[in-house]
């Protein structure tokens, strides 16, 4: 599971309180588009604790699908050392052969593990950049509309991943068993735009509260 988790810690402490623990899951954690320009407590807290207990995550960086210039990525993976990442998660990535080199450059900058999003299917050189390339991150309309056509292969690269979000409650294990079948990684909510990852989906707040 991929889980993009844009909320603060203070804001919603149970979303942080009830992360899934282990390898089966990656938690992104934004501060501000990034690290942000300087240390915030709440975040150096809440990672640190979530780090002891096994959540496994990522620092979210943004290329500006490509605009941004090489130096302000760098500082933002470096921002991130300050928190106990395991890797980079990179959003807004072009996607087009042209900017590969661009690409290359920026993760040969990680230590750690590299997630690629630009968001939809890219060139195949993408692929091995990264430990996990998002080829589709849209709503669940869009979703089934994609795979609906026949142009689309049947299964996505070994390493891809699919962010679904606004997947009715009553549709997300269909569209957990078509994200399973289309890709290895990824992850599906019921959460809708503009905030799709502003807490926690609910099938994990059913399952926390469960415990």
């Amino acid at each position: 599971m991929l889980l993009p988790l844009y909320v603060h810690p203070l804001t919603d402490p149970e979303a942080w309180d009830n992360l899934p623990r282990g390898a089966a899951c990656w938690t992104i954690v934004n501060v501000h588009n990034g690290p942000g320009a300087a240390r915030d407590e709440a975040y150096t807290a809440a990672t640190a604790r979530l780090h002891a207990s096994g959540v496994r995550m990522l620092g979210y960086v943004d290329l500006g699908y490509g605009s941004r210039p090489n130096g302000e990525v760098w500082c933002d993976i470096v921002g991130w050392s300050q928190y106990p990442v395991g890797g980079i998660f990179f959003d807004q990535v072009p996607s087009d052969a042209a900017s590969l080199a661009y690409v290359t450059q920026v993760v040969r900058a990680v230590r750690g593990s590299v997630v690629l999003n630009p968001g939809t299917r890219c060139a195949s050189g993408y692929a091995a950049l990264a430990d996990v390339v998002c080829t589709f991150e849209g709503p669940w309309e869009s979703y089934v509309a994609l795979y609906g056509d026949k142009s689309v292969q049947e299964r996505d690269w070994a390493n891809a991943a699919h962010l679904v979000y606004g997947v009715p409650t009553a549709r997300l294990g269909e569209a957990t068993a078509l994200l399973l079948k289309r890709a290895g990684h990824g992850l599906v909510t019921d959460l809708t735009a503009p905030l799709p990852y502003e807490g926690l989906p609910t099938s994990l707040r059913t399952r926390a509260a469960a415990r």
